[in-house]
């Protein structure tokens, strides 16, 4: 019974849903001899299938994270951490705002090089949208929270993108007279965000943080069934290796 749970299951919710759907909707096409909303149907059901698996993803990911080796020796005198996403106005425990996950594995992360390396963490990310607070800000509340000093925190809260992430975390550096920042940013975004600190004219040591391929991995049947948090991991993808070309024409 648990097996064909948990087989059933990802077909009643989307997208393996939708799946279902255009597979009978196909069949049905078959039966009536209409082969072009056939042909559509299931191609179109297929597409939805592969892009909502795993190894879907793992492929699309592993490409960008090939160079998101975690550095042999850390030192630094200055971690530059890039914001993402954030859910604006949402209650939380110390104000309105929090982190989205890939904000909330950056700032983890940052927060655990703040432990050991006892350097100040430049927090890089503004307000994309006039009506959002700048994801600096919304951070460094969290930070705070997890134990690092208010006044060991500097806000960077004017970028919109990666590379102004970097154009203006070069600003505050050579304000400040830091020569070793760490820049820390998740594993499928560090291709970007190296390319953007490059632009910029700012060294860094890379930090990715978030890795989720590696060689030798094994898919079991499971992973193979459609689901909508690999649906995301694909969209995401997508969207990085697009804004690699953009920004590798762009810059």
């Amino acid at each position: 019974m648990f097996l064909v749970k948990k087989w059933v299951t990802p077909f009643l919710l989307p997208p393996g849903l939708f799946v279902l759907l255009l597979a009978v909707v196909g069949l049905w096409c078959i039966r009536r001899r209409s082969w072009a909303g056939a042909w559509l149907s299931l191609i179109m059901g297929g597409m939805i299938w592969g892009l909502s698996v795993p190894p879907t993803v793992d492929l699309l990911v592993g490409g960008l994270e090939q160079e998101a080796a975690l550095p042999k020796e850390i030192r630094a005198d200055v971690i530059v951490m890039l914001g993402g996403a954030a859910y604006q106005n949402v209650a939380d425990l110390s104000g309105k705002g929090a982190p989205g996950p890939g904000t909330m594995e950056r700032m983890v992360t940052a927060a655990r090089l703040y432990r050991r390396l006892q350097v100040p963490i430049i927090v890089s990310g503004g307000r994309v949208y006039s009506e959002a607070d700048s994801i600096a800000l919304l951070t460094k509340r969290f930070l705070v929270d997890l134990g690092v000093p208010a006044a060991h925190i500097l806000l960077e809260d004017r970028s919109r993108d990666t590379y102004e992430n970097a154009l203006y975390s070069k600003q505050l550096c050579e304000r400040h007279g830091f020569r070793k920042p760490l820049m820390v940013t998740s594993a499928y975004h560090l291709k970007r965000a190296r390319l953007s600190f490059e632009k910029a004219g700012l060294e860094v040591t890379p930090f990715p943080c978030a890795l989720t391929t590696y060689p030798g991995k094994v898919y079991s049947w499971h992973h193979w069934l459609p689901s909508a948090t690999a649906l995301a991991g694909t969209s995401a993808a997508l969207h990085e290796w697009l804004g690699l070309m953009y920004y590798r024409l762009r810059y």
